[in-house]
């Protein structure tokens, strides 16, 4: 299989509106009709964020309106952001981005194996390539004739000139060869500095290197108890008929496939835990060991935990929950109506807050929605590498080691969560 490229206009010299060719009539009718293709696929058809950026990325690179399309652009005309968005903090279009980069690698392997058209999203530029794939044979592509070939990730490593390019191109060709050496120079500076460790180990270190077992506390149907520095009392009068409906021991279902997620990455690093719900867990048995709190407005842990934390949970007004970002008040729409029916969501929200407390000297991580939802794509978040290769890809250095707050978005469809989405995040 070889390739040659459309249009490139990622290229140093393709900078200006003056160096910009577009294609012809017909090529981008196939282009466009290649998109269709490609939005109507498993990859991308049951998410209307990431097509709707796909989308708007391949049409404002055949109109040229935009030939160095920046993150803010993005960010306001796509999700709505306002112009003076803080980008270094709101990181829902890098988040997009990097998802739509692996849908496509998902769907060129899979659905458009076979197709005569790529659509290529370069590290480092928001603008796609456009290239045209010519079947070889099996004997020059070194792909079998049936089955998954494995394609390159990039459209920089797909061989074949440009049929449609700048002038200025060639001229700028040695710069294209020493920027990637500088790239895999600085890769593999990064990976060894950084050590062997992936981003599920990178989250889950600081907690799994402590020599005591993990508390997994679980959020109840009902409140804790009243004062936490005691254990609960028992009413040893109570029928097991009342114990086994009581609100203080149920826990949601949806809540229990969290906590097996989590426990199964413990049982995964060989990590000893104990499980416990937030109504019967003690300020003494917090101070014992790291503890994990799943829940936020059902586990009262997850509160008393992070009432200083830039992101909270506040509730504006009756069956509203919403996520306030303290360093920019009443600027995000993070919020959710308990009031609708429940298979009219269509979005949802989650919190990720890992942190040393000084109130019990040790780290805990606290991961919730606002409703279930948000919940059930938090844990998927954090016991999935893929996912979190998200945080990773936005995190400084040495972020191993530091307290973190992460804000996530889920797209919601019929009552299903989808994957999630990084919108904010805070190191320090």
């Amino acid at each position: 299989m070889t390739s040659e490229s459309i249009v490139d206009r990622t290229e140093p010299g393709n900078a200006t509106d003056a160096s910009f060719v577009p294609l012809p009539i017909e090529e981008q009718q196939r282009v466009n009709e290649h998109l269709e293709l490609v939005l109507a696929s498993c990859a991308f058809r049951n998410s209307k964020r990431y097509a709707a950026v796909l989308r708007f990325l391949v049409e404002r690179s055949l109109d040229g309106r935009d030939p160095q399309l920046k993150e803010r652009t993005i960010g306001i005309e796509v999700f709505g952001r306002k112009p003076d968005y803080d980008t270094s903090s709101d990181h829902v279009v890098r988040s997009a981005i990097a998802e739509i980069r692996k849908r496509l690698a998902q769907y060129y392997q899979e659905e458009g194996a076979q197709d005569a058209i790529r659509i290529d999203l370069q590290r480092g530029s928001y603008l796609p390539l456009f290239r045209r794939v010519e079947e070889a044979g099996e004997a020059e592509s070194g792909c079998p004739a049936e089955g998954p070939c494995d394609l390159p990730e990039a459209a920089g490593e797909l061989d074949g000139a440009p049929l449609v390019s700048s002038p200025w191109i060639e001229r700028y060709r040695w710069w294209a060869a020493s920027a990637a050496l500088i790239l895999v120079a600085a890769v593999v500076m990064s990976w060894t500095m950084r050590g062997s460790e992936d981003p599920l180990d990178r989250f889950w270190g600081p907690l799994i290197d402590s020599k005591e077992p993990m508390l997994l506390c679980i959020g109840t149907l009902g409140g804790g108890h009243q004062n936490p520095a005691e254990p609960p009392t028992t009413n040893v009068l109570r029928s097991l008929k009342d114990f086994n409906v009581d609100d203080f021991e149920a826990v949601h279902l949806n809540d229990a496939r969290v906590l097996a997620r989590i426990a199964g990455v413990m049982d995964a690093h060989g990590k000893a835990y104990k499980i416990a719900s937030q109504s019967e867990v003690t300020y003494s048995e917090m101070q014992k060991g790291p503890s994990v709190l799943i829940g936020l407005m059902n586990n009262n842990w997850s509160e008393r935990m992070n009432q200083d934390q830039r992101f909270t949970v506040i509730s504006p007004a009756p069956w509203v929950l919403r996520i306030d970002d303290r360093e920019n008040p009443g600027r995000r729409d993070w919020s959710l109506d308990y009031s609708v029916p429940y298979m009219s969501i269509t979005k949802d929200y989650a919190l990720i807050i890992r942190t040393f407390s000084p109130k019990t000297g040790q780290m805990a991580v606290t991961v919730g929605g606002l409703s279930i939802f948000g919940t059930v794509a938090a844990g998927e978040f954090l016991s999935n590498r893929k996912e979190l290769e998200q945080l990773d890809a936005i995190a400084p250095r040495g972020w191993r080691h530091r307290n973190l707050e992460v804000v996530l978005s889920v797209d919601v469809i019929h009552g299903v969560s989808g994957h999630p989405v990084i919108l904010a995040s805070k190191f320090w």
